[in-house]
């Protein structure tokens, strides 16, 4: 029985966890989420029981040294006052999607430390957002107006540490558009840092409205400022 399987290798995941101390497994993840974790494959092959324990791990870890979940709106609203990283609607398969546009930023009060806060704030969040049965989240990002004023390298590498370690197999889809030289200039930067199982879940479009509109639920709407 595959169902019984997978409950009892998820109950064996989160009391290998919890031996470590590590009682957010029991809180913060969900078994589809652990689920996931186990059956998606590294090099080919499914993961192993022990690489999938060290992702959830690594994730627990890191969350908890951050704060991750205690971080508050208050933290962040200087980076978030300008409402341009919000989540809104859903696609047709129930994920919460995340839409954001750099060049509304406001570079007046831009500081590299609260603005990775406030990305941990909304992935926070967003996943709490996930219906049951779902495990990842849509991100669309809008470039129209992205110059070099709103490229933060630094961020960035942070951004896709912090996806990668904290928040293992959340992102389900990533669409990026219009492509300009900047987008180029993050891509050649990022593309190293990620795996091809990440990059395969990128998508460069000329306009992220037509993208999204085809893939949102019925009766949700994308932002007024999204191209």
């Amino acid at each position: 029985n595959v169902a019984h399987d997978h409950g009892f290798m998820v109950e064996r995941m989160r009391h290998s966890l919890r031996a470590k101390g590590l009682t957010e497994i029991d809180t913060d993840f969900d078994c589809g989420y652990i689920t996931s974790i186990m059956n998606r494959q590294k090099d080919g092959k499914q993961r192993t029981f022990e690489y999938a324990m060290q992702k959830l791990e690594a994730s627990i870890r890191w969350r908890r040294e951050f704060g991750a979940p205690k971080v508050t709106y208050e933290d962040v609203a200087q980076s978030l006052a300008p409402q341009h990283m919000i989540w809104k609607g859903f696609d047709v398969s129930g994920r919460p999607i995340l839409f954001v546009k750099p060049s509304l930023m406001d570079l007046t009060t831009y500081d590299t430390d609260n603005y990775l806060k406030a990305h941990v704030y909304l992935l926070e969040q967003g996943i709490a957002m996930i219906p049951k049965g779902q495990t990842t989240f849509v991100l669309v990002a809008d470039a129209t107006g992205l110059g070099h004023k709103h490229t933060d390298l630094k961020l960035m590498r942070r951004l896709v540490h912090v996806a990668t370690l904290a928040y293992p197999d959340r992102l389900g889809a990533l669409i990026v558009g219009p492509t300009n030289m900047i987008v180029r200039g993050i891509w050649t930067v990022v593309s190293k840092l990620i795996s091809s199982a990440m990059a395969s879940k990128i998508r460069f479009v000329r306009s992220p409205r037509n993208a999204i509109c085809e893939m949102l639920r019925e009766g949700d709407e994308p932002p007024e400022w999204l191209s």
